[in-house]
């Protein structure tokens, strides 16, 4: 599924190498310390991708492919994450060692292992984000996402910490306009050492219903909006885009902003090196456990199929 024609265009930054990105990011950051943003960053190796989360995608393209042309809505998902979590339950694996998990915890989880959730992966290092976006020489641009979680990371918030303890689904207490409206985030311990050497997190929220209040712009100052299929196509996660300008302070009037760069795939091999030279970034470092290595470290042709 890729994106609506010009979804994220008239909003993005492109980036042709390091320097480019590095001074953004130094100049953006030095105006959000001011007043104490937090931004979590999605780097994806093709441009052209959605923000979706993959239980979302996954919906998306079984409706696609019964003829059905309207994307999910917030009611489609929660069934179908119901429905997940219920399967989860009936295999006996809701229980850890210290008891039986929390919502979010089986949540990532089953993130973790592969299988399609509401969360969206994250990182609170922008450097690692960028890093994802350059990781596949492809030929094609990559894309990095900045969103801004101010305000919205449970871990710190006294009315939604208790989220991470609850066993059934804490969202479904929320007016369904806040939970359609706002993007929540989650820094899980590091119950696994990829969660660590990523500084994990995850995005999560209702589906963005578009009502009056919050309805996303086709081009910044235009007064033209994105129909509402169009926008759950470009992104399960309610955003207001904005455009990256140090000058205008990086926050924008309507809080909660997200941004967006685009990596020039001729770019990416330049901007790896430098990651790995400054950071110390490489497969080994970012993925360093027994699927990591699986995936990466054997070096080794893929087997033929069958």
């Amino acid at each position: 599924m890729s994106l609506p024609d010009g979804f994220y265009a008239p909003w993005e930054s492109e980036i042709d190498g390091f320097e480019k990105i590095n001074d953004l990011l130094t100049r953006l950051s030095e105006r959000w310390l001011v007043t104490d943003r937090l931004f979590a960053w999605r780097g994806v190796s093709d441009a052209t991708f959605p923000l979706h989360s993959s239980l979302y995608r996954r919906l998306l393209w079984q409706r696609e492919a019964s003829g059905n042309p309207e994307p999910p809505d917030e009611a489609a998902l929660a069934e179908a994450e119901g429905k997940l979590l219920a399967e989860t339950h009936r295999w006996g694996l809701h229980n850890g060692p210290q008891g039986r998990l929390s919502i979010l915890y089986q949540l990532a989880a089953l993130q973790h292992f592969g299988a399609p959730t509401r969360l969206i992966d994250v990182t609170l290092n922008a450097y690692i984000g960028l890093w994802f976006a350059v990781e596949k020489d492809d030929g094609r641009d990559g894309r990095l996402f900045a969103v801004d979680i101010t305000s919205k990371l449970i871990n710190e918030q006294s009315e939604l910490r208790d989220w991470e303890d609850r066993r059934e689904r804490p969202w479904a207490e929320l007016p369904e306009a806040r939970w359609t409206g706002e993007t929540f985030a989650w820094k899980p311990p590091p119950f696994e050492r990829r969660i660590a050497a990523q500084n994990g997190a995850f995005l999560f929220a209702g589906v963005p219903k578009t009502a009056p209040g919050f309805q996303l712009q086709k081009q910044p100052g235009g007064s033209k909006t994105w129909p509402r299929a169009d926008v759950r196509r470009g992104t399960s996660l309610p955003l207001r885009l904005h455009k990256a300008d140090p000058k205008a302070g990086g926050v924008g009037a309507g809080g909660a902003p997200a941004y967006t760069f685009r990596i020039v795939s001729a770019a990416k091999p330049a901007i790896r090196k430098r990651l790995e030279g400054l950071f110390g970034y490489t497969h080994q470092t970012i993925y360093p456990d027994l699927p990591g290595f699986a995936q990466y470290g054997t070096d080794l042709p893929a087997a033929p199929s069958a």
